[in-house]
């Protein structure tokens, strides 16, 4: 019988444990209620009329932070993120060799069918015609993705007409 008692009282002992760290720790935040958590990047944004006007084919440039890779027929495609584009000639995957740079501030992802490329930039969806030698907006659709959230999962608010692109390193 005294081993029962035992069993029975155990748990409750337990429970009153998690109870005892949940009221006299500190895991509700900052000291001051009214200040709000803040995170380690910075937001960087630009006005929609200024990002709706910035691609552009460029010259071949470095790669500096890579994501993620798509290849279409002799093309290859490698992400620079949130600023665009690395093209590369992919007709010899042992040697593929850089063809220009598709600048797309705000840009992580592509989607390619025939020539026209499907770019997320930013909040927008954007269609381009890409012939090899040059690129041409065919199309945009405001506002369907989600604002950009810092790498460490907070949100900012953008001015009035301003779009987030990209975060850095506070």
């Amino acid at each position: 019988m005294r081993y029962l008692k035992l069993l029975l009282v155990m748990p409750l002992l337990f429970l009153l444990q998690g109870c005892w760290l949940i009221l006299f720790t500190d895991i509700h935040g900052p000291d001051d209620p009214g200040e709000a958590p803040q995170s380690a990047y910075l937001a960087v944004t630009m006005p929609r009329t200024t990002m709706e006007n910035s691609i552009s084919l460029t010259d071949a440039k470095p790669v500096k932070k890579s994501g993620k890779i798509y290849i279409k027929d002799n093309l290859m495609f490698v992400t620079e993120v949130n600023e665009g584009f690395h093209i590369y000639d992919y007709s010899d995957p042992a040697h593929p060799m850089q063809k220009a740079y598709l600048q797309v501030p705000g840009a992580t992802d592509v989607a390619i069918r025939n020539n026209s490329l499907y770019i997320n930039q930013a909040v927008d969806l954007v269609t381009l015609n890409y012939t090899g030698s040059s690129v041409a907006v065919t199309a945009r659709t405001r506002n369907i993705f989600p604002s950009k959230k810092s790498p460490d999962g907070y949100w900012a608010p953008a001015g009035n007409n301003e779009i987030i692109v990209n975060w850095i390193p506070r």
